[in-house]
């Protein structure tokens, strides 16, 4: 499969990274010794009971200038071609 580097609209360079941010909610059983059933002597945040994703966001972010974009114009940005792209920004 040959590789396509996509350039930044904004400013042409090519340090482009889809990122994706997600905030969770990590729930722990009370329980006689160290909370979370799966702490029996000390409490280690990593073994908890529940986790429940409260948000999420995936983007498109140039490393240079740190204008990020959202996916959805990400995918219609890779079906055209580059000079589209830059006139939609201008």
């Amino acid at each position: 499969m040959k590789s396509k580097v996509t350039a930044c609209p904004i400013c042409k360079s090519n340090h482009m990274y889809l990122k994706h941010e997600a905030s969770y909610v990590y729930s722990y059983v009370l329980d006689s010794d160290a909370p979370g059933m799966k702490n029996t002597e000390i409490f280690s945040p990593f073994l908890y009971d529940r986790r429940d994703q409260t948000s999420s966001c995936e983007y498109v972010e140039c490393d240079n200038c740190k204008t990020r974009f959202t996916t959805d114009l990400l995918y219609g940005a890779l079906n055209t071609d580059h000079n589209d792209i830059s006139d939609r920004f201008k």
